[in-house]
């Protein structure tokens, strides 16, 4: 048994990447963001991109924009269970929120909440597949059609995932990305809007709306410092500072905005390739413990325990394995050596009970949220990542099943 830490996440980065990126903030280097919104675009199938300090305002971007051409006071849909990024987002946007359910057995949108939702009024939807799962997204646009509403697609979580052979952050009229510490692809920090179809049209360039830049290191300290702890050896040491809430999920007000740092859009774009090798890694080792968890089940599991199904016709990335087992990470039979192994919680509570949220509610929506509140309670993730041994996952399989692993 290995008695080290897991990350519950491993991005990707080089040293080399790092090396480079900190000379572009001297005034003789190339400036690497317009090259890198010319690659996006490209990859992403979209007509113009903002690039941003995070994904967390890339998608506040993304809601002001919509909101300018919806008729009355906006009113902006979000699912019940999500990143708390999600509502930092929103409310600094400065819309009224709507939330609807979510599915706890495919983490998509409930559409029949979804439905009254916007029956109520709502005209813009935030859709956020989580975990690298991919969501049906036709069933999403046709609901949102019928009451000519705004889907933004959030897919901060959705590097690597495919939808009918398209990428996840090229299906919404609006889309957004993020470039943050466990995103799969990183610059230590960053995010971009891309805007397509019609939309680019009605809101004209976004050059017009582009914040001041950021610090000329911003993110890249944060990469380097990721590089540098974020292998199995060491990543006990920042593990161990409660001061850093690693793995915590807690909700943050709203800062000012800023666009991307020379310095993080270097380490943006040289991170890519990397970032890219590690996607069939990850995709490889959530199918084994699928198959693993569903071996043991049958032969000695004291627990229910159910992955969370992708939808047909869809690729996940896998950025963690989400699994739903009774009473969550605290009732696995070890729960410290569980968070050992990387197996962490999900989101721990529903966004409805976020003060920040719930004095922006719209009264004439649904309040309920069964789904989510399963999902807060009993959903966990497992890390996927190719820095994991067979060993390790043998022990996370054990784990999950209702095994406590053998003493010494």
């Amino acid at each position: 048994m290995s008695g080290g830490h897991v990350m519950p996440i491993h991005t990707p980065l080089s040293y080399d990447a790092l090396r480079s990126a900190a000379t572009d903030v001297l005034p003789w280097r190339d400036d690497a963001r317009p090259r890198l919104a010319r690659f996006l675009c490209a990859r992403y199938e979209a007509d113009d991109a903002l690039l941003l300090d995070s994904g967390t305002h890339a998608l506040e971007m993304a809601i002001r924009l919509a909101a300018r051409l919806i008729d009355g006071p906006p009113v902006v849909a979000l699912p019940a269970f999500t990143c708390f990024d999600v509502a930092t987002a929103a409310v600094g946007a400065g819309t009224a929120v709507a939330l609807y359910d979510v599915n706890p057995h495919t983490l998509a949108p409930d559409l029949a909440t979804l439905e009254r939702v916007l029956g109520t009024g709502a005209r813009i939807v935030v859709v956020s597949p989580l975990y690298g799962i991919p969501v049906d997204w036709d069933a999403i646009e046709a609901c949102a059609e019928r009451h000519e509403a705004i889907v933004i697609e959030d897919a901060a979580q959705g590097y690597g995932s495919e939808w009918n052979g398209r990428a996840l952050g090229s299906l919404g009229r609006l889309s957004v990305l993020s470039f943050g510490r466990g995103k799969g692809w990183t610059g230590g920090g960053g995010g971009a809007l891309l805007v397509r179809q019609d939309m680019g049209e009605a809101l004209g360039p976004l050059s017009k709306v582009t914040p001041p830049e950021s610090q000329s290191f911003t993110g890249f300290l944060g990469a380097a410092a990721q590089w540098t702890f974020g292998r199995p050896s060491l990543y006990g040491i920042p593990a161990s500072l409660p001061w850093l809430h690693l793995g915590e999920t807690r909700y943050r007000d709203p800062e000012p905005m800023r666009g991307t740092s020379r310095a993080a859009a270097g380490v943006i774009e040289r991170s890519f390739a990397i970032a890219a090798r590690e996607v069939p890694l990850r995709r490889a080792n959530a199918r084994a413990l699928i198959a693993q968890i569903a071996g043991v089940a049958v032969q000695c599991a004291t627990r229910a325990v159910r992955a969370v199904r992708p939808p047909a016709n869809s690729t996940p990335g896998y950025l963690r394995l989400p699994i739903l087992v009774r009473g969550g990470a605290a009732g696995l039979p070890d729960a410290q050596r569980a968070a050992q192994l990387g197996i962490m919680g999900g989101y721990p509570s529903t966004l409805g009970s976020l003060n920040a949220i719930r004095r922006r509610l719209d009264v004439r929506a649904c309040r309920h949220w069964p789904g989510a509140e399963e999902l807060a309670r009993d959903l966990v993730t497992v890390p996927t990542h190719s820095l994991v041994t067979m060993q390790e996952r043998e022990e996370q399989v054990r784990m999950l099943c209702g095994e406590r692993h053998p003493a010494g």
